[in-house]
């Protein structure tokens, strides 16, 4: 039986006690909520996305009474962004960036010049909320006039009464 070397037995070892420390050290411990696959999910899962369509689709139909007049138009949520605690499973923090815009053509000229906005709305929610009562806080409920309109967990105000705090 051939002998390892000590040098290379040491390499070994090493080896194999620093493997399974860099398999714990890649998972993240933060990520975004349109990426994480929960416990009773499978990769691919839609509630997240389908419940982000139906928001940014809910805005898209209440802009024009709320929100997009005076100075911009063209207003556009662009989506709920929400950081996970993957230890967890829990909403760090969550915001609305929304973006509009407005354009003026130089009437002697011709040239088109456009001035583009963003707001970054914070989402009100307590420290540590689950992601599954966020998720349920968010999706349809009976008594509602959408998701938008939900009274979200923890602070008794909902997505609609964090865009009138933040847009002008």
């Amino acid at each position: 039986m051939p002998t390892v070397p000590m040098p290379l037995r040491c390499l070994l070892a090493g080896t194999a006690v620093l493997l399974p420390l860099a398999a714990t050290a890649a998972a993240p411990r933060y990520i975004d909520l349109a990426d994480r696959v929960g416990p009773d999910d499978t990769p691919g899962d839609r509630q997240f996305h389908e419940l982000n369509d139906w928001i940014i689709y809910e805005f898209n139909d209440i802009c024009a009474d709320f929100f997009c007049s005076g100075g911009y138009a063209n207003y556009r949520l662009l989506r709920l962004s929400c950081v996970v605690d993957t230890r967890s499973d829990s909403i760090r923090h969550c915001r609305l960036p929304v973006a509009a815009s407005r354009d003026q053509v130089d009437p002697g000229t011709g040239a088109l010049r456009t001035d583009v906005r963003h707001w970054l709305c914070p989402v009100p929610l307590p420290r540590g909320l689950p992601v599954t009562a966020f998720l349920g806080a968010l999706d349809w409920q009976p008594d509602s006039s959408g998701h938008l309109f939900n009274v979200l967990p923890g602070s008794g105000r909902s997505l609609f009464d964090a865009l009138q705090d933040c847009l002008p």
